[in-house]
């Protein structure tokens, strides 16, 4: 994760916590020498300064097999269908590297289920907003 919060990251993390409940929202990997903002904590922001492969920690049923990456080179679209496959979605945060640097490849190796949302890149906010749109209406993004 990047270090800090931008003001952009700032704005974007309210944004999906409005969308979806803080409660829903998890940051992983936070340095030890950020200070989360006190909007965040009041929105109901949960956060670790582990990286997301500690997450067991945190919940002890968390699997690798039950989280979906939202990945740009997954071979599968993400579908109604996968609301009952993974009880985690994970969002890298990683866009406008031009050209691609495949930043999302350092989660991929973690055995997690990737899923990608069209050729579309993003912000993270927007990728949140899609993934809710086609698991809770129970409709595709194309």
């Amino acid at each position: 994760m990047e270090e800090g919060f931008s003001e952009w990251t700032r704005l974007e993390y309210l944004a999906i916590a409005r969308d979806i409940g803080g409660e829903n929202l998890f940051l992983t990997s936070i340095a030890q020498s950020v200070e989360v903002p006190q909007e965040l904590i009041a929105a109901g922001i949960q956060w670790t300064h582990h990286d997301i492969t500690k997450f067991a920690n945190i919940d002890p049923a968390f699997t690798a097999e039950r989280v979906c990456l939202l990945d740009p080179a997954a071979t599968q679209e993400l579908v109604p269908e996968d609301n009952e496959k993974f009880d985690y979605f994970l969002f890298g945060g990683i866009l406008g590297d031009h050209p691609p640097r495949d930043r999302t490849g350092e989660l991929r190796k973690h055995g997690y289920v990737g899923r990608h949302l069209g050729k579309t890149q993003m912000t993270t906010d927007t990728a949140v907003r899609v993934t809710n749109i086609v698991l809770s209406e129970q409709s595709t993004y194309l």
